[in-house]
């Protein structure tokens, strides 16, 4: 019997934050984010449950979770040089969230974060889970 093929991560491979990895972990996320983002506390007790928010591009109006419309405005806000000051795992997970955690290409989030495609391969194309960053490994 042949080994099965693993999937090679490339700089078109997409990355997400995988929330199951965070609710199977022992750690929160909303309180993993509170505890490290500067929000003013009415922002915080304000949020609410669903916001309606419009694409830009489609003008479709879609539901979505008031945390993570926060959270989303939050990152976009962040000053230029944020992310060349944080960690890699840090920058990529801002870049995930500012992007409404739709998938990104490894090749735009390192164009994003001003870091190598090839370094960030390397962090979250292994077997160890950073923030719950995780590759979409899709089957062909």
């Amino acid at each position: 019997m042949a080994a099965p093929l693993l999937k090679q991560v490339t700089a078109e491979t997409k990355l997400h934050i995988d929330y199951n990895w965070w609710e199977e972990s022992n750690l929160d996320l909303k309180t993993y984010l509170f505890t490290r983002l500067d929000l003013d506390d009415t922002i915080a007790t304000d949020i609410q449950e669903q916001v309606d928010l419009v694409d830009p591009e489609t003008g479709e109006v879609r539901r979505v979770d008031g945390f993570q419309y926060v959270i989303q405005t939050y990152f976009n806000q962040l000053p230029p040089d944020f992310l060349q000051r944080s960690s890699l795992v840090d920058a990529v997970f801002c870049v995930l969230l500012a992007n409404a955690n739709r998938p990104m290409m490894v090749r735009d989030v390192a164009e994003r974060v001003h870091r190598s495609a090839e370094v960030i391969l390397k962090t979250f194309g292994g077997p160890r889970v950073y923030q719950g960053i995780r590759p979409i490994l899709e089957d062909d």
